[in-house]
């Protein structure tokens, strides 16, 4: 497959994904995006943790935010597998 061709394939993807995401998965995205929100303030809030006794909370506020942005993440695909 040619260049242009890969480009076009890979656009047409995008457009469908744009398409997907405003239709009634609106709210899978909204929730997925969420998650990831959750993920990254919790990777801050690890990062600028002073106190040792926050360290743990820190640790498992990132592992359970993570885990639950991969589970959401792989309930979409599988429920968009067609």
């Amino acid at each position: 497959m040619n260049d242009i061709h890969k480009k076009a394939s890979i656009k047409s993807i995008l457009e469908n994904f744009k398409l997907k995401r405003k239709s009634v998965h609106d709210e899978d995205f909204i929730n997925i995006e969420n998650a990831k929100k959750e993920w990254e303030d919790a990777k801050n809030i690890f990062e600028n943790v002073s106190q040792p006794d926050l360290v743990d909370y820190a640790i498992y506020k990132v592992e359970a935010a993570e885990q639950k942005y991969i589970y959401l993440l792989k309930q979409y695909r599988n429920n968009n597998l067609t």
